[in-house]
């Protein structure tokens, strides 16, 4: 590759990684926020029936948190192979796709949590 190719891939790969991380936080944020259906359904649950549904609501959200963690870890190895690390060594991709990983792991673990809250109260439950 050419040092006027270089330029542009670099280029190129900052502004989709700029982009990427104007919205980081929005994603992240939207991710872990509650609908209001789920809000709906915390409210009204009252039977068996109503708690073993949030327990399965949280075990899938949970597991797609655990998903998007790994596809961060990923990501964060292939910039790290691929010595990106932001223009003049600014910003850190690998300790960014990290970090973003780290969040979606403790989201994980505290739906499971919320998960395991709700199986309890199932057993409770008439």
């Amino acid at each position: 590759m050419n040092k006027k190719s270089s330029w542009f891939m670099g280029a190129i790969c900052g502004a989709v990684l700029a982009f990427g991380l104007s919205l980081g936080g929005y994603a992240v944020s939207a991710d872990l926020a509650p609908s209001s259906s789920m809000e709906q359904n915390i409210l009204a649950a009252k039977s068996k029936a109503d708690h073993e549904a949030l327990a399965a609501q949280y075990e899938n959200e949970a597991k797609e948190l655990q998903a998007k963690a790994q596809a961060h870890k990923e990501m964060g190895k292939a910039y790290e192979k691929a010595g990106y690390f932001g223009a003049g060594g600014k910003f850190d991709t690998v300790r960014h796709c990290n970090n973003l990983a780290q969040k979606y792991e403790d989201a994980a673990k505290e739906n499971f949590a919320l998960a395991k809250m709700h199986r309890s109260l199932a057993e409770k439950a008439k």
